[in-house]
């Protein structure tokens, strides 16, 4: 898979780990264990899979603010890579395997079609565009309101 470049000399990393946090308020039972259990949530999950299977299944290199549209019809038609700011900590987002490997984490938000449309309106300017929507900062890039959750 070839390197593939992020802006001031970085590159983005081959080896990522994704998480997704959803909603309290989202009813996320296992049917096999309660069989009136709703399943919906199970959308979500396919959202992260898909997500995390991308960059294998494209032999691409996928980092944050990068979006995938994924041509799916409901509430969600793809996802955004976020940082989880939500932790405050930015030694989270990097676990270093050896000195120079180290594996990259990312938050992975769900998005609308309405959201997508926006953010390639605005073309360079939809990148950051669309992480505000989530997570807002102040113009010296402190947090200011976040929502860090996928609902459905």
């Amino acid at each position: 898979m070839p390197e593939r470049e992020i802006g001031w000399g970085r590159k983005a990393n081959r080896r990522n780990e994704y998480m997704m946090l959803i909603s309290p308020d989202v009813d996320i039972r296992n049917p096999s264990d309660d069989e009136n259990a709703p399943t919906d949530w199970l959308s979500l999950n396919s959202l992260l899979w898909a997500t995390a299977e991308y960059a294998f299944n494209e032999k691409d290199n996928i980092t944050v603010s990068d979006t995938l549209d994924m041509g799916i019809d409901g509430k969600y038609c793809g996802t955004v890579l976020l940082l989880p700011e939500v932790f405050k900590s930015p030694s989270f987002v990097k676990c270093y395997v050896s000195e120079h490997k180290y594996i990259s984490i990312f938050q992975v938000m769900p998005i609308t079609r309405e959201l997508l449309t926006k953010k390639l309106r605005k073309k360079a300017n939809g990148i950051y565009w669309l992480m505000e929507q989530f997570y807002t900062h102040d113009d010296d890039y402190k947090l200011i309101e976040s929502k860090p959750f996928a609902t459905l």
